[in-house]
């Protein structure tokens, strides 16, 4: 079993709780976090789905933000 020597507090079972706090706040994000993004994705774009159409915003000024939009997720992976 591997050993730690970085101290966190003065109190050692302070340090056992925090270290384990941080595992499983490790672990959930590994688990859920990319589901998370996609879903953050899925709300932005349709926000901006709804603030384009309610604005009255013309077809090409839409496509551009799309176009926008889209070059920003593909470069995000």
């Amino acid at each position: 079993m591997e050993q730690k020597t970085e101290s966190y507090y003065k109190d050692p079972k302070d340090n056992i709780a925090f270290e384990r706090c941080i595992e499983v706040m490790s672990r959930l994000i590994m688990k859920y976090g990319l589901g998370l993004l996609e879903k953050m994705d899925q709300e932005k774009l349709k926000s901006l789905f709804s603030a384009e159409i309610e604005s009255g915003t013309d077809k090409a000024r839409f496509s551009a933000h799309m176009l926008g939009y889209c070059k920003l997720m593909t470069d995000r992976k």
